[in-house]
């Protein structure tokens, strides 16, 4: 705890140890009981003003008990102060500029991937997330009405922890995905034209201002940003999340969807000359390939050849007739 602190403190800490630092503050008592011996021994040069209004915004209007003592309160606020800091869901505390509302100043726990990326971590609450290349989800770590929030851009799979009592929502652009412990794919690019739902197993319903669909295991549901319309279809969930695996399937996509997406996981660059290449669509299931090989087959099957250039550009344009 104390290696994970100092990372922490010098900002040297990845996403998946400050996500176990909060895991550990949360659970663990005898943490908490460090943190205020720590406090104990500590010289604190806070000035007593500002110390009343902590005491204020932790206590609200309640009187202290008989038997506990204004440096004692002091104490437990200077804890809490230090393990909010500490465990990333606010942001730096500046005692000249503390509010007079009885509310802590928190930030969401924001995990991101970059190109060529995947990534897994597990939420506070225990549920476990697979992130794809290029996503970013942002999980509110304070339930104010009882609801376990994430925002989704990207493209992530959740294996949601059971809790009868704190619904899980998800929250992908216009769509919101509710259940109580589940498993789904959700995708939600900005680059793309739909929010697609998949669903391996339980339930969960999706629901936008115009629309509301509930989801079984297999099916799919995407959601048009155009015509804000939703639609649901039987489907086999493992053609949608094999992903995960690193194996390459394509579903009935573009050419040009293809490119985007092998642009997000091998970080390098597409340019399709042709239009209608562009509209070319592909099914077909290639297991673990390098990007080399995904892009000869799709020469084999269609009407496009491609250029490697310097390994950061490739350039996709019809194959010239034979004689």
């Amino acid at each position: 705890m104390n290696d994970l602190m100092r990372k922490y403190l010098q900002g040297q800490a990845t996403e998946q140890e400050r996500m176990t630092l909060l895991a550990h503050l949360r659970a663990d008592e005898q943490i908490g009981n460090w943190l205020r011996a720590e406090m104990e021994f500590s010289d604190s040069k806070m000035p007593q003003p500002v110390q009343e209004r902590i005491l204020r915004n932790i206590m609200g209007s309640r009187r202290p008990s008989a038997g506990r003592n204004a440096r004692s309160y002091f104490l437990m606020a200077a804890c809490i102060s230090l393990f909010v800091i500490l465990c990333g869901v606010c942001g730096i505390l500046l005692w000249q500029n503390i509010s007079e509302r009885n509310t802590m100043l928190c930030a969401d726990l924001v995990v991101s991937t970059q190109m060529g990326e995947h990534s897994q971590i597990t939420l506070p609450d225990g549920t476990e997330v697979t992130l794809n290349a290029l996503t970013t989800i942002r999980y509110a770590t304070a339930m104010p009405d009882g609801k376990r929030r994430v925002q989704v851009d990207g493209e992530a799979f959740f294996h949601v922890a059971k809790d009868a009592e704190h619904p899980f929502i998800v929250t992908a652009g216009d769509v919101d995905v509710t259940c109580l412990g589940t498993s789904f794919d959700v995708r939600n690019y900005a680059d793309e034209k739909t929010t697609a739902v998949v669903l391996a197993e339980g339930k969960v319903r999706v629901n936008t201002a115009e629309a509301d669909l509930t989801m079984e295991p297999n099916s799919r549901v995407i959601y048009n940003r155009s015509t804000k319309a939703l639609s649901k279809r039987s489907v086999p969930s493992s053609d949608y999340t094999c992903w995960m695996s690193g194996e390459v399937r394509y579903n009935n996509q573009t050419l040009e969807q293809i490119a985007a997406e092998l642009s997000r996981n091998y970080n390098i660059e597409f340019v399709i000359t042709s239009d209608e290449l562009k509209q070319e669509r592909f099914n077909g299931y290639l297991g673990r390939s390098s990007l080399r090989n995904i892009l000869d087959v799709l020469c084999l099957a269609s009407n496009m050849s491609y250029h490697v250039d310097n390994e950061t550009m490739v350039y996709i344009y019809p194959r010239k007739k034979s004689k």
